[in-house]
């Protein structure tokens, strides 16, 4: 585990999301990455289409690997819930 990591989180554990919004004025209330119109779907989409974190970065410059990480923790906290 490289050394910036965090602990995952516990099952059924919520914890806050700094990176993550949602409002029903942007994209029909969908999670975005803050700042953007980005959904976190859409990154999960681009992983499953084989685009690796660089490639991502590469097409969305404004995105940080922070962004991407939170992205993916707020994916698999919605899947434990």
């Amino acid at each position: 585990m490289p050394k910036t990591a965090t602990s995952p989180k516990k099952y059924g554990e919520t914890g806050t999301f700094a990176r993550i919004v949602r409002a029903k004025s942007i994209m029909h209330g969908q999670p975005i990455i803050k700042g953007t119109r980005i959904p976190v779907s859409l990154i999960f989409d681009y992983l499953a289409d084989g685009y690796s974190i660089k490639d991502i970065l590469d097409q969305f410059p404004h995105l940080t690997p922070e962004d991407i990480n939170e992205a993916l923790r707020y994916g698999s906290n919605a899947l434990q819930r």
